[in-house]
């Protein structure tokens, strides 16, 4: 594949040297698809609002190739685990950030990049997501919104608001989100083994609070500077509460028969960044970021387990504490030339560090201390990268090329040891060309270097113990500081055609050389099985995408789409030798009704699960889960709507299936019972 990938990258600059240009002077692209030379989908604020999701996560899930799994984890190309760039204005989204904390009322807009950017950057092996947070003010406005989520007889209220303003020079706006969200739990964890079969039966009770606020005031000077201050607070309290239940069918009890537990965590993050831009004479811009970012979370847990045979109770108590800062810093300049041609060049770069401690008292049934354990960490991750990237255009033929040098060094180590450090370096080339066709249709063609860096929760050495029945499908997890991060060529091809107002069809195909793939190996250290990454060789993987928008009547349209998704490991042997966590099918279709101030929808989605091996003894098999949504709204007045959905109305339970083999067999199946989500919601527009 690489061999392909630098003929076509000599053919597309071969082309573009040869290319007469015309008249044309492209500009910030931002709803239109048919004119991204890159193949490119963006949400708008009205595509966001338009069925009163209540997080980014909810809205993401409906957008063609993208899954969100429950924790919040976001794939494209049925990719997990960090395959996909994630940013919020342009830069690295802080380490913790989870879709589910973001309300669409904070959001201007979201980018959904299949090919890589010189300019966003080139750390997304699947793509990128750029979250852009509320920025444009156009007229003064205030709005209101009330909600209420109903699940497994628990009610989630919510409450937001948005404010704007302009005056001569000067304008604001301030968005703020106040919500309880309450989403109880009930699983069924089946473990068997030769000679040993145990149900255990556990509820929990997930309650939080969360304050979301984001203000952004922007000023322009007469003589062409605006200067923009931006910032978003984040503070949340979580209290879960657990128990469970063990059955023994055959063989022995595990390690504690009824166990009950309560974690609680205080979050905050705050992330603020200055903007300043200048237009210089040619249309040509400066433009500077510098931002800055603060993440404290401190949690206690407590756990008591009950033995079978036991007199009394196990209790441990952890005390666990992170405080994660970082800064980033950006430049960049771009120039139109005339005659279709701009270029964009630039910097960009950041720097984290963590510090993270962990404190663990562990008490028998007599109330005597077993153990204390005092764990300190510290992590530090700093990046730095240049960039360059033309376009051009001649006719029909719209051309990018571009190239990003980036460097990353990473240091992790315990407080009582020296710090690991590892360098990397990646040079990314990206081109990308883009044909129109007859009727406003487009054929594209990319090629790019990408690569995925190690997070920091992997880098970290920390051991997260398994409270109850550690075995090889329930092993403890641990950090490793000596991962490389993971490089990969790439290839996409795509057509997206036109055939009447409102409608389309697209089908794209990718693929991708993966080096230095993070696996997770599982082994035992003494008494205990320890999951911890490690590079692990090379893997391919490839698919193809389909999209459909067709208007059947004036007042009924269809959507549809299909994403098929492969992959294999180079170091496993088959079959289903591919990557955790990869979805192999996904797809959905929504059947929409407007009729005046009434709209009406109806979504089917499904993503397919099955089997995945990482490694030669350990197989994980994903659930396979079909939804069906049904969502209302009506405009009762200007200014005034109230919507109505039902979530996930047929809620089948859905079980993951962990499965170690060696000499013997252990299996280890979780089954989550489904549960539909009844939501509602107001909205008030004050113009």
């Amino acid at each position: 594949m690489k061999k392909t990938i630098l003929m076509l990258a000599a053919a597309l600059a071969g082309q573009a040297a040869s290319a007469q240009p015309v008249v044309e002077i492209k500009t910030a692209r931002i709803d239109q698809r048919q004119e991204a030379t890159a193949s490119t989908l963006v949400l708008t604020r009205e595509d966001l609002a338009a069925n009163g999701d209540r997080s980014l996560a909810d809205a993401l899930r409906r957008v063609p190739g993208i899954t969100v799994s429950d924790g919040a984890g976001i794939r494209m190309r049925g990719l997990g685990n960090g395959y996909t760039q994630l940013l919020l204005n342009g830069q690295p989204a802080p380490n913790g950030f989870s879709l589910d904390s973001l309300p669409p009322e904070l959001i201007e807009r979201v980018e959904v990049l299949r090919n890589a950017s010189a300019v966003l950057g080139t750390q997304g092996i699947a793509g990128t997501v750029n979250i852009v947070l509320r920025k444009s003010v156009r007229r003064s406005n205030q709005e209101v919104q009330l909600g209420m989520d109903r699940r497994h007889g628990e009610w989630s209220p919510r409450f937001s608001a948005q404010s704007t303003g302009k005056a001569e020079d000067w304008s604001h706006n301030v968005s703020l989100v106040l919500a309880r969200p309450n989403t109880p739990a009930s699983r069924t964890i089946t473990e068997s083994a030769p000679g040993m079969l145990r149900t255990t039966s556990s509820h929990e009770d997930n309650r939080g609070t969360s304050l979301n606020l984001s203000p952004r005031l922007n000023w322009t000077s007469s003589g062409g500077d605006s200067v923009a201050l931006q910032s978003l607070l984040t503070l949340g309290h979580r209290d879960i509460g657990y128990r469970s239940h063990e059955d023994v069918q055959l063989g022995e009890s595990g390690d504690f028969a009824d166990v009950a537990s309560r974690f609680r965590m205080r979050n905050a993050l705050l992330r603020s960044e200055l903007e300043w831009q200048r237009t210089l004479a040619a249309d040509a811009q400066w433009e500077l970021k510098l931002g800055a970012s603060t993440a404290p979370r401190a949690t206690d847990f407590d756990f008591s387990g009950m033995p079978l045979a036991g007199t009394g109770p196990t209790r441990r108590h952890v005390d666990g504490d992170i405080r994660e800062h970082g800064f980033n810093y950006a430049g960049k300049y771009s120039h139109p030339f005339g005659n279709g041609h701009a270029l964009v060049m630039g910097w960009d770069g950041s720097a984290i560090q963590r510090m993270q401690t962990r404190v663990e008292h562990e008490y028998n049934d007599q109330g005597a201390l077993n153990f204390l354990r005092d764990d300190r960490y510290d992590g530090r991750i700093e990046r730095l990268a240049a960039f360059a990237q033309d376009e051009w255009k001649q006719g029909r033929d719209s051309w990018s090329a571009g190239l990003r040098w980036e460097t990353m060094r990473t240091a992790a180590h315990d407080r009582t040891s020296l710090p690991v450090h590892v360098n990397s370096k990646v040079a990314s080339p990206v081109l990308g060309w883009m044909r129109q066709l007859d009727g406003q249709s487009q054929l594209r063609v990319g090629a790019s270097r990408t690569y995925k860096a190690p997070n920091m929760l992997d880098l970290i050495p920390r051991r997260f113990t398994s409270d109850n029945n550690n075995s090889p499908t329930n092993p403890d997890n641990q950090g490793n500081p000596a991962l490389r991060p993971e490089l990969a060529w790439g290839l996409d091809a795509g057509i997206d055609y036109y055939f009447a107002k409102d409608s389309l069809l697209s089908a794209s195909i990718y693929a991708r050389d993966i080096d230095n793939v993070i696996l997770y190996p599982v082994y035992r250290d003494g008494e205990r099985w320890i999951s911890m990454p490690a590079n692990g060789g090379g893997a391919r993987v490839y698919g193809l995408a389909l999209e459909a928008r067709v208007p059947l009547t004036p007042t009924l349209s269809l959507r549809a789409n299909a994403n098929f998704n492969r992959s294999r490991l180079d170091s496993v042997p088959g079959p289903d030798n591919r990557l955790a966590e990869q979805t192999p099918l996904s797809g959905s279709a929504v059947l929409r009704y407007k009729q005046g101030a009434l709209a009406f929808e109806a979504e089917f989605s499904y993503e397919a699960g099955g089997p995945a091996s990482e490694s030669a003894t350990m197989i994980s098999t994903a659930p396979y889960q079909r939804k069906v949504d049904l969502r209302a709204a009506w405009r009762i007045a200007p200014g005034r709507e109230v919507r109505l959905a039902l979530s996930d109305v047929l809620h089948p339970a859905r079980t993951a299936v962990e499965r170690y083999e060696d000499a013997s067999w252990r299996q280890t199946a979780i089954r989550t019972h489904g549960g539909a989500t009844l939501r509602l919601n107001y909205t008030c527009n004050f113009n």
